[in-house]
């Protein structure tokens, strides 16, 4: 890809399937390897090294297409702005106490902080930063579904390292759901950081109420809260997009290219 600051993709979508394709090429690269010198390793226990791999590609992505500032890696310009994460944070919160969350010790606590920061870094910087933003210019409506579609499709990855179908299939539904409020979320903020922030709670909380990554076979209830979370924050985003301007201060943040 280019290596110039600002670089606008002729073909939006084209671009889009590009970054997916990198992605998908990039995970079968390192399963491939794995099966060839650790054979003896459980595909599951390559989530860390993934979740690196990606948080590079992430970046090297930014860097090369000069997107840190565009794709939301700036402060946030009104702080009052956070009280929109009320209703997200609720709806993380309420579920995990009517499923239960078993705090893991200290040290666990830790390192799942560490992943579950990796992940929504990695995540948020691909789909709410580089795809939205690269989708701009088919339209906020567009970039804010194709996004959230692309979000749900790459979560069917999980497949290739043996989660329980049925999680994946919910993961999938969920993660195309829960992406139309995130990427609204996205462009009403102008800043990504509490996209973050907002991701790597919800991954903290779901990882604990399910004993870890290694998600072999999901409590049903857990699949019906999952939905339910992710349905009422597609509506949520919804509601959010009707209150967008995209020639507001955050709409020009998304839509036209920003200084570097």
């Amino acid at each position: 890809m280019p290596s110039r600051t600002n670089f606008k993709p002729a073909n939006p979508a084209r671009f889009a399937l590009l970054v997916m394709l990198i992605l998908e090429v990039v995970l079968l690269v390192l399963l491939g390897a794995a099966k060839l010198f650790l054979p003896s390793v459980p595909l599951l226990a390559l989530d860390l090294p993934v979740l690196l791999v990606n948080a590079v590609v992430a970046a090297v992505l930014l860097t090369r297409l000069g997107w840190w500032r565009v794709a939301g890696f700036r402060s946030l310009e009104r702080p009052r702005d956070l009280l929109l994460l009320t209703l997200p944070l609720a709806l993380l919160v309420v579920p995990a106490l009517l499923i239960g969350v078993d705090v893991p010790p200290l040290g666990k606590a830790l390192a799942l902080l560490v992943v579950t920061f990796l992940i929504a870094f990695q995540e948020e910087a691909i789909f709410r930063g580089v795809l939205l933003h690269g989708l701009m210019p088919l339209g906020m409506t567009r970039a804010v579904f194709g996004s959230a579609l692309l979000f749900g499709v790459i979560h069917a990855n999980s497949l290739l390292v043996g989660r329980d179908p049925a999680f994946v299939a919910v993961q999938v539904i969920a993660s195309i759901l829960g992406g139309i409020g995130s990427a609204a979320l996205r462009l009403r903020f102008g800043s990504i950081w509490p996209l973050i922030a907002l991701h790597a709670v919800n991954d903290f909380l779901q990882f604990s109420a399910s004993q870890g990554l290694a998600v072999e076979r999901a409590a049903p209830v857990l699949l019906i809260v999952k939905l339910g979370v992710a349905s009422m924050m597609a509506l949520y985003g919804l509601f959010l997009l009707h209150g967008i301007d995209v020639r507001s201060r955050s709409g020009r943040a998304m839509s036209a290219t920003a200084q570097p």
